[in-house]
């Protein structure tokens, strides 16, 4: 008892250590603060360790600088964040089950509540395609040849603002990269709205829709 009185102020060490590495912006999402909050009750619950803790901020920590260094200019980069939630997806699967499940539901809001802020000019079609794949990606369990191929699909249709030079080369590019998406959100293990929303956009994506493309 006294080795577990011992290890809890090290514990919420970590918890609140996690809980501080949020911006203004994650401060100021329900969601990000409902999953601090869990954090800290499993912690005092003894449901998931200091190492667990450490691993899930160095992961979180991951995925914003991903996120961050996003922008419309730069080749679009799903693996790297994928491979961060994923990795947090495995160490909730290691909490005990009596938080496993809160905290689980938690990230998948924590990762549904990224929403463009109200200032945001409404995306581009290609932008939107870069969106809903994303979501659909981190919400979902593909595999990670079928990341890399939406993440080199999405960066092909970038290329086509560069053919417009060559209208037929760009039709033929931007048609095998939207077959190449296809066929991959309908195999891989994604949430049959998050399909439906990337099907959607790749029918209203036209000859000039894949400039812009970003999260």
């Amino acid at each position: 008892m006294r080795e577990i009185f011992r290890q809890i102020p090290l514990q919420l060490s970590f918890a609140i250590l996690f809980s501080a590495s949020m911006n203004a912006q994650d401060a100021a999402n329900p969601a990000v603060e409902k999953f601090h909050q869990d954090l800290k009750a499993a912690v005092l619950n003894g449901s998931i360790t200091a190492p667990q803790v450490e691993q899930l901020k160095n992961d979180a920590d991951t995925l914003k600088t991903a996120r961050s260094e996003q922008t419309p200019e730069a080749p679009v980069d799903l693996l790297t964040p994928w491979r961060a939630v994923s990795n947090m997806k495995r160490t909730m699967a290691t909490v005990d089950a009596k938080d496993r499940e809160t905290l689980r539901q938690d990230l998948h809001a924590v990762i549904a509540s990224k929403q463009p802020a109200a200032a945001d000019p409404p995306p581009s079609a290609g932008q939107k395609l870069g969106k809903d794949i994303f979501k659909a990606v981190m919400m979902g369990d593909p595999t990670e040849a079928q990341v890399q191929q939406l993440q080199d699909s999405l960066n092909e249709l970038k290329t086509v603002k560069s053919n417009q030079g060559r209208p037929l080369q760009a039709l033929r590019g931007l048609n095998s990269s939207k077959s190449q998406i296809e066929s991959v959100i309908k195999a891989g293990q994604f949430r049959p709205e998050d399909r439906q929303a990337v099907l959607d956009d790749l029918n209203s994506l036209g000859p000039h829709g894949g400039s812009g493309i970003r999260r």
